[in-house]
């Protein structure tokens, strides 16, 4: 679930950013931003509680957006909504891996934030962003299932470099390291973190 609202929401966004249309002078950063992008990597997942751990690491996907406005040229400031989807779930009990493939298969978490990027000047639509906000964790297992209401405190941090496709337009390319962690009495640690290389397209 979490991941088609997440979808719906980059859909929205990028729709939104199309129709109110150019608001920037031409092969410029000001006016309007708005960047959608995805991307596969590394993201690891871990729920700790005494003796009992739920863990998910490996192979991971990514969905990220971006909305915001240039309050300086080449400087936006911007919310930001993103998805991760995590791989190789497993218990693990005073350390050893049960796999359990039936009742432990989905481990999903949606960031909610709000940052800034920065175009660095004279070197050719090379950006560097970030934003803090906070996780959300969805999983199906014998111990949650659905959301577990928990939200961790994030951080986001990201590099990368742009290419124009039109006056407005640019695809790009970047590395982005999300991280986050939550302390409960009740439920332990939740911690998450995730290393992506990502693909983009910007409008400006």
């Amino acid at each position: 679930m979490n991941c088609v609202v997440a979808l719906l929401s980059l859909v929205v966004l990028f729709a939104s950013a199309a129709f109110a249309g150019p608001l920037s002078d031409s092969y410029a950063h000001n006016g309007l931003f708005a960047n959608a992008s995805m991307g596969v990597g590394y993201a690891s997942f871990e729920n700790s509680e005494e003796k009992e751990i739920l863990r998910a690491d490996g192979f991971g996907v990514r969905l990220h957006g971006k909305l915001g406005h240039y309050v300086f040229r080449d400087l936006a400031l911007h919310a930001n909504l993103g998805y991760v989807m995590y791989s190789n779930f497993r218990e693990v009990h005073e350390g050893l891996p049960v796999y359990l493939d039936h009742d432990f298969y989905v481990v999903s978490s949606v960031f909610l934030g709000a940052g800034a990027t920065y175009y660095v000047p004279q070197w050719n639509n090379v950006f560097l962003s970030g934003s803090l906000g906070v996780t959300g964790y969805d999983m199906d297992c014998r111990k949650y299932s659905g959301n577990t209401g928990l939200k961790a405190f994030s951080f986001d941090v990201e590099v990368g470099k742009d290419w124009w496709v039109g006056e407005h337009t640019a695809i790009g390319v970047s590395l982005a390291y999300n991280s986050g962690e939550y302390w409960s009495d009740d439920d332990g640690v939740f911690r998450s973190s995730s290393v992506m290389l990502l693909f983009s397209v910007t409008l400006n």
